[in-house]
């Protein structure tokens, strides 16, 4: 069966301002002149249609020195982190909840580096002792070290998974309950860059240096080259045991369920090592100071990654004690360091610049906005929402998703290739999908937005400390699920985050007020409108029946209710895209194409989506048939389907560094911004036919996968 795929997000995550929704109908020649400025009319549609579509836009935003990568999104993000620090530093607290004067009282303390020099390291030695690790990098295995102590513990107090993962998360199975997770996890660094040491012989240097000086700030008397060296070789021994994203993505993954009982006898065929680690003591310290208490034979547990947790226990044993501990060590030190000594943080930055081209260090008062964002996302939107969302933008957000939604029901209908039971269920999975758009409405209310808070404390003046208690008290939560029934009423984002996300086992989509904006949403003309905002809502619809949406029905539970001939057809159709972008490659790193198996589920969903958009475009145009046919008239030349594509295109016009590029394609699961547009475009018929392309031009090749 199939790996988790609970919520898809489908764009870097941003937290955005969100202001301009309430700003009146846009000028159309704002509008024109935004568009022509980011085209370069000098290149051909029909060959490339991105360089077309955004050629001026790249030559006139180069990523600044204080990004890895800079788009559409990335210019608003810049807005709200400014937006945000003056609302932060508003002294008006009259009437506020008390999750948002706790917002403040975070950041203010976020904001105070002097403090953090003051302590020094001793709050790092502090947490280190509490997890049974020595204050100083071990030279030699400390006499009572085990890693399920320190492991356990790490999760419990930092929320820390580390050598492997335990969430508490719905039963794919059965999603009206909840179900311990067990799965591999990163050994903290790419493990594809750790699989090919020559290939990746930068990255892995530069790794090693930043252990190397990290450790040299912390304890001048320690090896630091040897202690980089173990890290290094450990994280390789870890990264070669790791099942590959490719099978974990296939269908052919199995998971196991078991009881707790089986997990720690080592669920019948595991290796004889297994039995020589104490899983029973660490999953008790994971659950420590929770309600929960496993019940071994009654609490089933779900095992993803089976084979890795075999290997993992073979790998312990056979590796120097003193080697785990220090990775461990390692583990704890470099996620709790940065919030301590300027120097830490300083080398972080060093890190970024070598790797990813990043310039310029962040500015305190913007990563502490960002910090606040993340802890108290809600409490925030409590204030944008009250400031600047206007609820006619969601009403007409729903009225386009519905659009989609019937447009997409209406391609089904005409599918070929799908046997009419396969298609009723499926159009009945469409009907059962839920939206959530804008923002929860009980966030306005004073009481249930502090209920939310109740237990998130900080400690004015010490953001280490703070940082521990949210932290645990987070966990706390998280864990203390399991006993609880899922609620299918759940957002999966906060109201400031431009994102856009399909959760599987909820049968949901998400657009938060953040993205309801231009160039996305808002544009004053409907056909760009369709073409952005409309596409990213077709592209979340069509991942409930990507290759890995698809596996999950109506409820939200892993069952297979596809018929053997219509899944036939469907893979021969997935494959043809597999195939189609695995033969893109970007001109800043000749060797290296895009992943197409690993990247296919967005492939998928912007094919999907960019056909359901166009479709509920003309849905809407029969309804409103002079609404639809507005045209900007500063540019009169162009028809409102090439307004369409133009407005589909243009938000994906951006810029990267070749090493956050590189990154992309070789982890990512998105193909870059180009490939996403040319990829999309040139199987679309009505894209051709709208800009006149002849057939066998790039942008109208012969061939042409088209799934959804």
């Amino acid at each position: 069966m199939a790996p988790r795929s609970f919520v898809n997000k489908c764009f870097i995550i941003f937290y955005l301002f969100f202001g301009v929704i309430a700003s009146p109908v846009p000028d159309p020649e704002e509008v024109a002149s935004r568009i022509l400025l980011a085209m370069n009319k000098d290149v051909d549609p029909c060959q490339d249609f991105y360089e077309f579509a955004c050629g001026g836009w790249i030559k006139r935003n180069p990523v600044p020195e204080w990004a890895t990568s800079w788009d559409q999104l990335a210019k608003l993000r810049e807005q709200l982190v400014i937006d945000l620090r003056e609302l932060l530093e508003d002294d008006n607290d009259d009437g506020l909840p008390k999750g948002v004067l706790k917002a403040k009282a975070l950041y203010r303390t976020c904001i105070d580096t002097d403090k953090l020099e003051e302590g020094g390291i001793k709050p790092i030695q502090k947490i280190l002792a509490k997890l049974g690790l020595p204050p100083r990098p071990p030279v030699t295995a400390s006499e009572n070290f085990t890693w399920e102590v320190t492991a356990g513990r790490g999760r419990r107090m930092l929320g820390l998974n580390v050598l492997l993962s335990v969430q508490v998360a719905e039963d794919v199975r059965n999603t009206s309950r909840n179900r311990v997770v067990i799965e591999q996890v990163s050994p903290g660094f790419s493990e594809r860059y750790l699989l090919k040491p020559t290939q990746f012989a930068h990255e892995l240097e530069q790794y090693h240096k930043y252990i190397k000086a990290m450790i040299a700030v912390a304890d001048p008397e320690t090896d630091a080259e040897k202690f980089a060296d173990d890290i290094v070789a450990f994280s390789k021994s870890l990264a070669k045991i790791m099942t590959p994203v490719e099978v974990r993505r296939s269908g052919t993954h199995l998971f196991h369920e078991v009881s707790v009982e089986q997990l720690l006898q080592g669920s019948g065929g595991g290796p004889v090592q297994w039995k020589e680690h104490d899983w029973d003591q660490y999953l008790k310290l994971v659950f420590a100071n929770t309600s929960v208490k496993l019940h071994p034979q009654q609490d089933r547990v779900i095992v993803m990654d089976l084979p890795y947790l075999q290997k993992l226990s073979v790998v312990l044993n056979d590796t120097e004690p003193v080697i785990i501990e220090r990775f461990l060590w390692w583990s704890v030190f470099s996620t709790v360091a940065p919030m301590t000594l300027k120097a830490f943080r300083e080398l972080g930055f060093e890190f970024s610049k070598a790797v990813f081209g990043l310039q310029q260090r962040t500015p305190r008062w913007k990563s502490c906005t960002a910090n606040v964002n993340a802890n108290f996302g809600v409490a925030l939107s409590y204030l944008y929402v009250k400031r600047h969302f206007d609820q006619d933008s969601r009403q007409k957000a729903i009225e386009m998703i519905e659009d989609v939604r019937e447009a997409f029901a209406e391609a089904v209908q005409q599918l070929d290739w799908m046997d009419s039971t396969t298609r009723i269920k499926t159009l009945n999975k469409l009907k059962a999908i839920r939206n959530f758009v804008g923002f929860p409405a009980w966030l306005l209310t004073h009481e249930q937005l502090d209920k939310h808070y109740k237990h998130a404390e900080v400690v004015e003046g010490s953001l280490f400390e703070t940082y521990l208690k949210l932290t645990w008290a987070a966990v706390k939560k998280s864990l203390e699920s399991l006993r609880e029934k899922p609620d299918r009423n759940r957002w999966v984002a906060t109201a400031t985050t431009v994102n856009a996300f399909y959760s599987a086992t909820l049968n949901s989509v998400t657009f938060p007020a953040g993205i309801l904006q231009p160039p996305f949403y808002g544009n004053g003309i409907e056909a760009i409108n369709y073409g952005s905002i409309g596409a990213i809502m077709g592209h979340e619809v069509t991942h409930g029946f990507d290759d890995q949406g698809r596996r999950y029905d109506e409820e939200g539970n892993l069952k297979q209710w596809w018929s053997a001939a219509t899944l036939e057809h469907y893979h021969g159709k997935v494959q043809c895209i597999i195939d189609q972008y695995s033969k893109y490659h970007m001109p800043q790193l000749p060797n290296y194409t895009v992943h197409g198996f690993n990247t296919q589920g967005e492939n998928i969903a912007d094919n999907g989506g960019l056909r359901a958009a166009l479709r509920a475009y003309r849905r809407y145009g029969a309804r409103a048939p002079a609404r639809a046919r507005d045209v900007l008239p500063a540019l009169p030349d162009y028809t409102p389907e090439q307004l369409f594509f133009l407005g589909f295109a243009q938000i994906w016009c951006g810029n990267s560094t070749v090493g956050a590029l590189k990154s992309k394609i070789v982890e990512g699961v998105h193909s870059p911004n180009k490939i996403r547009v040319i990829g999309t475009l040139s199987n679309s018929d009505e894209f051709a036919h709208a800009w006149k392309c002849p057939k066998g031009s790039p942008m109208n090749p012969e061939h042409k996968c088209v799934l959804w």
